[in-house]
């Protein structure tokens, strides 16, 4: 990690009480050996939480995916799971959810997209983030809003849904190298090309200059990793973050 300690996220919530079964349709991103899953969340039970998964697909599902990324697909994929429900998963549980099967859809299971891959088994490396939405949350209740995380030369940042309306937002991002510093604007020698977060890490964007909420391809922002120990064992540290690539956004469904 190089000077960066990822800590379990504050903001695992295991609180969920609804272990309704539905269909809990899920945003696949990565490879198929690298891959995450996002689950498509509202406000409503039983859909009613953020859930992000670092997973395994099977071979069909990896040979599927590739295949349709080789031919040039450049939309979203979609992971529908058979009965699942989504409070199995929660970390907190005594024994959570460790694998699921479904069927792999190229596009939008309810606007139009096609499946590529049935019983495709997807196994949980680690839930990267597992939180209740709260549709009553207050203005002052949102401590952070947006969640950091992956591997080494590939990182991402999701939305942190928060009060309603809201929104659900995936981009890829880059750590800029050399803009790392405490809380307090020291410099901390650390490769930001070697770090990574298995856990979702609490982040809150500061000097963005933007219309709107929502990240768009191009930006630069200072990061704000308050709840990640720095090296020397400080508490949080400041990263430059550009903005990659948008891989999802949804509105309509967080209205």
């Amino acid at each position: 990690m190089n000077g960066i300690h990822t800590r379990t996220p504050r903001f695992i919530d295991a609180g969920v009480a609804s272990s309704a079964v539905g269909t809990n349709g899920m945003v696949v991103f990565g490879t198929g050996t690298d891959c995450y899953l996002s689950h498509r969340p509202m406000f409503v039970s039983p859909h009613n939480v953020q859930v992000l998964l670092d997973v395994e697909l099977d071979e069909r599902g990896c040979r599927a995916l590739g295949a349709d990324r080789r031919r040039g697909f450049g939309g979203i994929h979609c992971f529908d799971p058979e009965e699942l429900a989504v409070a199995e998963l929660d970390p907190h549980r005594k024994r959570p959810r460790k694998a699921f099967c479904g069927t792999l859809i190229r596009g939008h299971r309810e606007r139009g997209g096609v499946p590529i891959a049935k019983n495709v088994l997807a196994t949980v490396r680690t839930v990267v983030a597992f939180a209740r939405l709260d549709p009553h949350l207050h203005r002052g209740g949102e401590l952070f809003t947006h969640l950091c995380f992956g591997r080494a030369g590939r990182m991402y940042l999701a939305h942190r849904i928060g009060r309603r309306p809201s929104f659900d937002q995936i981009v890829v991002v880059r750590l800029i190298p050399g803009t790392v510093t405490d809380l307090l604007g020291a410099p901390v020698p650390v490769d930001v090309r070697d770090l990574e977060f298995e856990s979702a890490q609490p982040v809150i964007l500061v000097q963005r200059e933007f219309a709107g909420p929502r990240l768009r391809t191009g930006e630069i922002a200072v990061a704000a990793f308050h709840a990640t120990a720095a090296v020397g064992g400080a508490d949080g540290f400041l990263a430059e973050i550009a903005i990659e690539r948008q891989i999802y956004l949804e509105v309509a469904d967080l209205a």
